[in-house]
C-alpha cells in the first residue's frame, strides 16, 4: 500500500511540473544578458513627446489664480478666559490643598496666581467665593461669576 502511495504522489509531482508554462529558452538564453546604455548627450536637445507638449500647452493656458492674504485667525484659548479691568485671565483649575479651596489663574504675560478666598486679585477685585465648577469675584458691588465648564458655540 506505501508503494501504490509513492508511486501516485511521484506522478501526480510529474503531472504537475510538466503543465508549468516554462520558456522555452530558460533563464539562460541569450536574450537575457544585460546591455549596456550608450551614453547620452544632455547639452544636446531632445525632440519632445507628444504627451510633453499636451503638458505644456495645458500648463500655459491654466489661469492664474490670484493668492488671497487672509488675516490670520485669532485662535481660541484652550481655558476659558475672564476679562477684568482690560487684563485678561484663564482659569486653569479649581484645587484643594489641606482642606483648603484655592483657584490658579494665568494672566497675559503666562504668570501663575493662586488665590483662595478673600485674597486680592488687583485693587479692588477679591475672590468671594469658590464651588465646585465656578469661582466667584466681588469688584466693588458687583460680583463676577466665572464657569470652569462653560459650555460654548465653538463660533
Amino acid at each position: 500500500m506505501k508503494w501504490l502511495i509513492a508511486c501516485l504522489s511521484a506522478l501526480t509531482v510529474i503531472i504537475l511540473f510538466n503543465s508549468l508554462d516554462m520558456p522555452k529558452g530558460g533563464a539562460s538564453g541569450k536574450g537575457n544578458e544585460l546591455k549596456e546604455v550608450s551614453k547620452i548627450n544632455l547639452s544636446s536637445k531632445q525632440p519632445e513627446l507628444e504627451v510633453e507638449k499636451q503638458w505644456l500647452k495645458k500648463e500655459i493656458e491654466k489661469p492664474k489664480v490670484e493668492e488671497r492674504v487672509s488675516a490670520p485667525k485669532e485662535k481660541n484659548p484652550a481655558f476659558p478666559v475672564l476679562e477684568i479691568e482690560g487684563q485678561k485671565y484663564q482659569l486653569l483649575g479649581i484645587f484643594k490643598q489641606k482642606m483648603k479651596p484655592f483657584v490658579l489663574l494665568k494672566n497675559t504675560e503666562n504668570n501663575l496666581i493662586k488665590l483662595q478666598v478673600g485674597d486680592e486679585l488687583t485693587t479692588g477685585i477679591f475672590l468671594e467665593k469658590i464651588t465646585a465648577s465656578a469661582i466667584i469675584i466681588k469688584k466693588g458691588s458687583d460680583t463676577i461669576k466665572f464657569k470652569l465648564f462653560e459650555r460654548s458655540d465653538n463660533g
